[in-house]
């Protein structure tokens, strides 16, 4: 609309044709909608219009000084805009140059000095006055909040821009005036407190926005809150207003009823009281008697009323009836046999669909054991304590052979069977528990409104099983061979959430109240064959593939050593090895707390002995800047000598590692390097253990001298220079001090991934562990570290050389992580592998799945971008 007019003034400007009477009209009509509508035009437009209204009137000056009603809608007009705080002083020239003697002249130049003492009213903020001082001015009418100084900035604005919080809030709060009121360039006080970087008025106003806002939806919410209460409050009274009508309602259809019925009893208590007053006083206390059961018997007996009926009937009846009676109490007799007397009475309840289910067959076998999942140790041990005392309780029950409707319900819409419990009634929570076999598994712990989902999922588990599974005829033909035990169980669980082989847990009656504490850790489900491997005497060594168990078999091994001996020994401390932080952290998370009990890596565990120990005959100071490791021997060694092209840097620093510093008997020599004759002569290492060509061996050696030198040189050394000097710090303390070796030995040392030591560092663990105190778990077609190669008559040479009888390496093969389809995949490299190298790693069985996988699949004509 504004737009308009303004289209409308800049017409009567150009055409000359309009009066001075139909620019007053416009200008009193913008007045008005202005007014009307609450607008706020913005400062370049009103300018704009003034400076088209004072050319107007330039124009027509000549009746505008003339007519008196004209000047004063204009005017009126200027007074709007100078309330808006736009600055009037830009027209004065246009206007004052044709009407300067007039009176519209000095009534412009009046409402102009009255816009800048109205402006001159803000001095007492922006100056620095105090709030009292501001206070008295606006109380005083000296300042007046809805003016507005140069700009169209309020006093709020003001306050903002000059950083004045304590006035702001006087303003807010005292005042009621806006944060969210517009200047003349359409911003907020936020917009202007950002403007002119007043960090502290920002954070009040953004604070008390933000106070706004919560209050805002704290009172729709409790509005909301109490409409709701209202209503529920209307409904209630409304149900027990019907309760009370249909009471009514039904008194009044049935009182003719009622009254027949009351008479009855009074005209029945006169006659029949009397009688059995005298009847009880003959002694007789036919009332009592189980055959009488109501008062038709009693009058017939006493008053020998026959009805009429052949006695053939009366037999027959009588016979039928009894025979009833008799199973209808064996039956009540039985019943109160199976209700044990520490059930809770507020647990025993029937409803009318469940009186069946409430008289099932009591079961006599009891358990001993029974297992959980890994879900439900994690609801156990992170959850409520006062539910594992509730869990305890139930199971106990369950292995007593107690059922009940609270105890073992089968749930309905599953085509396995799936048993429910409840673990207490108020928080709703159920044990979802199967038979498997002799045994029972608790699947999981959650609230009722869950258990159809899982119940589900749980049937769900059981069909994936059973349809992934390995074809029993295969299974046969691979006991056969040999290649899977005998006695191998074929029923492997899935978990629920997932295609992967069900973690469980073994829990014994016998120790149930350990679920308790806050340590208790259950024991993993073990197959023979590892619990074989984890109950073995002395020192083990396990191989297998990845994906088989040796880790778990490690877990438990330490978890059975700790059983083994009573009580809290401290004298008994227990170490688990590894190159991996991440494996490390695996093991410590999977096994129980326990303070005897160390976790570390290889690297940490060479600088906590060599702190340990004392320095001994030679002290020599291993830095971190001076080590050779692979990387370095390739790029500052191996690739600058001249003769480096015959064999590769990885074969020279494996020769180097494992037989030239890293061997048993490189050790034993005096300087700790494996003598020339002894690597060049195939006889003294064995075709087997050393599989370098004879011809490469003599260039080989002379490389490794030049390495030694280049070490000397550059004062550098390797790993087995470190490991040899500290195997030789404890072999003098063993001897000359006692006292220090105990702080570094341990009863029980357990190394993971042992295809990555050298023989000079399986010492080293024998040394800790004593012969028979050591654990080693491995995958000898792996290796992590540059530079080793591990067969297993190395460990037991190490072994012989300490004094300890290591017998024949464990086997595991049945593989937890992969589907067969994948195994028979690697299983064929590996053929292919040992059949054209056939010492290139120790020969395992071939693992063996659990599950079949999903087919592969064949794509044809397919192109990868």
């Amino acid at each position: 609309m504004l737009y308009s007019m303004e289209y409308l003034l800049n017409i009567s400007f150009k055409s000359r044709s309009e009066s001075a009477k139909w620019i007053a009209c416009i200008a009193e009509l913008m007045s008005s909608v202005i007014c009307a509508f609450g607008i706020k035009p913005a400062t370049e437009m009103m300018i704009q219009i003034c400076k088209t209204m004072a050319s107007n009137c330039n124009m027509w000056r000549d009746e505008i000084d003339t007519n008196r009603d004209g000047p004063n809608k204009i005017l009126s007009w200027f007074q709007n805009v100078a309330d808006l705080g736009i600055d009037l002083r830009p027209f004065r020239i246009d206007l004052l140059r044709m009407h300067e003697e007039t009176d519209f002249g000095k009534e412009f130049v009046e409402l102009e000095q009255k816009q800048l003492r109205q402006w001159s009213q803000f001095d007492v903020v922006k100056q620095g006055g105090t709030l009292d001082e501001v206070q008295e001015a606006v109380n005083n009418g000296n300042l007046i909040i809805s003016r507005r100084d140069r700009g169209g900035l309020h006093l709020i604005h003001i306050s903002a821009a000059y950083d004045r919080v304590d006035l702001l809030k006087w303003l807010v709060t005292s005042k009621g005036m806006d944060l969210n009121l517009m200047d003349g360039e359409h911003r907020s006080a936020l917009d202007v407190a950002k403007a002119s970087k007043a960090t502290d008025a920002m954070q009040w106003i953004v604070e008390y926005n933000a106070k706004r806002t919560i209050l805002s939806f704290l009172k729709r919410n409790h509005y909301r809150a109490m409409k709701i209460r209202k209503r529920q409050k209307l409904d209630r009274a409304a149900a027990l207003i019907q309760k009370i009508i249909r009471a009514y309602a039904t008194r009044k259809i049935y009182n003719g009823v009622l009254l027949r019925r009351l008479e009855d009893s009074q005209r029945f208590l006169p006659i029949w009281g009397k009688f059995l007053d005298s009847y009880h006083d003959y002694g007789q206390d036919y009332v009592c008697s189980k055959t009488q059961s109501s008062w038709s018997d009693i009058r017939e007996k006493l008053m020998d009323i026959n009805v009429g009926l052949n006695d053939e009937f009366r037999q027959d009846t009588n016979e039928r009836l009894s025979s009833a009676l008799e199973k209808a109490l064996q039956q009540v007799e039985e019943v109160g046999d199976i209700i044990s007397e520490d059930v809770d009475c507020d647990e025993i309840f029937v409803e009318d669909d469940d009186v069946n289910e409430s008289l099932h067959a009591f079961h006599t076998d009891q358990w001993l054991s029974f297992q959980v999942t890994s879900h439900v140790v994690k609801f156990l041990q992170q959850g409520d304590k006062k539910y594992r005392s509730f869990f305890v309780r139930r199971m106990q029950q369950l292995a007593r052979g107690e059922r009940s409707r609270i105890l073992q319900k089968a749930l309905k819409g599953s085509k396995t069977l799936v048993y429910e419990t409840y673990l207490e009634q108020k928080s709703g929570h159920r044990i979802l528990w199967t038979e498997e076999g002799n045994n029972i598994v608790v699947w999981y712990i959650a609230k009722h409104k869950q258990v159809s989902r899982l119940m589900q999922l749980i049937d769900n588990s059981k069909s994936r099983s059973a349809r992934q599974h390995v074809p029993d005829s295969l299974v046969s033909e691979l006991q056969n061979e040999g290649l899977l035990p005998k006695n191998e169980p074929k029923e492997v669980l899935l978990d629920i959430f997932g295609n992967v082989p069900l973690k469980v847990y073994d829990v014994n009656f016998n120790t149930i109240n350990e679920i308790k504490n806050d340590s208790w850790t259950p024991q993993l489900h073990l197959t023979e064959e590892e619990r074989d491997i984890v109950e073995a005497e002395g020192t083990v060594l396990v191989l297998g593939r990845s994906g088989t168990g040796k880790t778990v078999t490690v877990t438990q091994r330490i978890e059975y050593d700790r059983q083994s001996r009573p009580g809290q020994d401290p004298t008994f401390t227990q170490l688990f090895v590894a190159r991996s932080v991440r494996l490390c952290r695996y093991v410590e998370g999977t096994v129980s707390e326990d303070t005897r009990t160390s976790f570390c890596t290889y690297g940490r565990l060479i600088s906590d002995v060599e702190s340990c120990l004392p320095p001994g005959r030679h002290v020599k100071i291993f830095n971190p800047s001076q080590r050779m490791d692979f990387s370095r021997f390739k790029q500052e060694f191996h690739n600058l000598s001249a003769k480096s092209e015959r064999v590769s840097a990885l074969i020279s620093w494996m020769v180097i590692r494992t037989f030239l510093k890293g061997s048993l008997e490189a050790f034993q020599s005096p300087n700790g390097l494996l003598p020339m004759d002894a690597f060049v002569k195939a006889e003294q290492l064995g075709k087997n253990r050393c599989r370098i060509p004879p011809e490469l061996r003599e260039h080989l050696y002379a490389e490794f001298l030049r390495y030694q030198a280049y070490l000397a040189d550059k004062k550098l050394w390797d790993d087995c220079d470190r490991v040899r000097h500290l195997a030789l710090r404890i072999k003098e303390s063993m001897e000359l001090d006692p006292d220090a070796f105990s702080q570094v030995q341990r009863s029980k040392v357990y190394v993971d991934e042992v295809q990555d030591y050298t023989q000079l560092e399986l010492l080293l663990f024998f040394y800790l562990a004593g012969p028979n105190g050591l654990f080693l778990a491995g995958d000898p077609a792996q290796s992590v570290v540059e530079g080793t190669d591990f067969r297993f008559e190395e460990v037991r040479s190490v072994g012989h050389f300490v004094g300890s009888v290591i017998q024949k390496p464990k086997t595991v093969n049945i593989n937890f992580r992969s589907h067969s389809g994948i195994l028979n995949c690697a299983g064929g490299v590996l053929d292919l592998m040992f059949s054209h190298f056939p010492n290139s790693a120790k020969q395992l069985k071939k693992d063996f799945g659990l599950f079949q996988g999903s087919r592969p699949g064949a794509l044809l004509g397919a192109t990868v971008d």
